[in-house]
């Protein structure tokens, strides 16, 4: 095996908002929308530095490094993070991740799909939204691992079987055929394995839990934006605020659409 030396090793930390159901929106059109937000770390770093940095955040708000941060759970303030009740703590916790985000080192990337509009622009060909959202995400991490001669791997949050069969499938169909912008031989050169690596929240992956933090206010700042709508002044704004520094640019015009960011269809 090749050595590769830890300053040229990265990996992408990515989180889902909205499901991958391509007709759920039929129903419910609070799921019309299905995002995918992911964060990039040279992986020495994220597994040092970083996670430290998390873990002293956890202690100091919580009490506890070892809590899992989970969106939905610090929003509904149960449990664990039932302390948020408390508006001092909330501000404290609120001050200090948006704090945190200063730190992501990026590129960042969120690629989200309007599956109402795909299904209206592709009457026969309706590649699964949940592939095609990855395969977008994975697609601009390589020509990224690419353009700076890096290698790198991949990492999502294990759900259930069905689910985490299907991301896996969906990242060897792309490292063995490649994609649109990203050639097979190019993707086998910057990827370090053929296999997506899935943990459980158990694991307590400090990339997965910011990622998990930041997949829908990155999508829904997105998708105003796509609206032509105003972004609301708030804090899930703010967050974003502060991600725009570190998504991925376009080298020669400096823009993020198409590069840290991606709509589809």
């Amino acid at each position: 095996m090749t050595f590769i030396h830890s300053t040229r090793r990265y990996r992408l930390y990515f989180d889902e908002t909205g499901t991958g159901d391509l007709h759920a929106h039929k129903k419910d059109q609070n799921q019309r929308y299905l995002s995918l937000t992911g964060l990039v770390f040279r992986q020495d770093v994220h597994d040092t530095t970083f996670t430290a940095r998390v873990a002293a955040l956890k202690r100091r708000v919580f009490g506890n490094p070892d809590i899992i941060l989970h969106r939905r759970e610090i929003i509904d303030r149960k449990g664990d993070f039932a302390v948020l009740e408390d508006q001092e703590i909330r501000a404290d916790f609120d001050a200090q991740f948006l704090d945190l985000i200063g730190y992501l080192p990026g590129p960042a990337f969120t690629v989200s799909i309007d599956k109402q509009a795909h299904l209206e622009k592709y009457k026969t060909w309706q590649f699964d939204p949940y592939h095609y959202v990855l395969t977008c995400l994975v697609e601009r991490y390589g020509l990224w691992l690419n353009r700076h001669n890096y290698v790198g791997d991949v990492m999502g949050e294990a759900r259930t079987e069905w689910h985490d069969g299907r991301l896996r499938r969906a990242f060897n169909h792309q490292y063995d055929n490649g994609s649109r912008f990203l050639r097979a031989d190019v993707a086998q050169l910057r990827f370090t394995s053929r296999d997506l690596k899935l943990q459980p929240k158990a694991a307590n992956v400090a990339g997965l839990q910011v990622a998990d933090l930041l997949a829908h206010p990155a999508h829904r700042t997105f998708k105003f934006m796509q609206l032509n709508q105003p972004i609301p002044d708030d804090y899930g704004a703010s967050l974003i605020r502060k991600l725009e520094a570190v998504y991925d640019r376009n080298p020669w015009n400096g823009l993020i659409r198409g590069y840290g960011r991606k709509w589809l269809p």
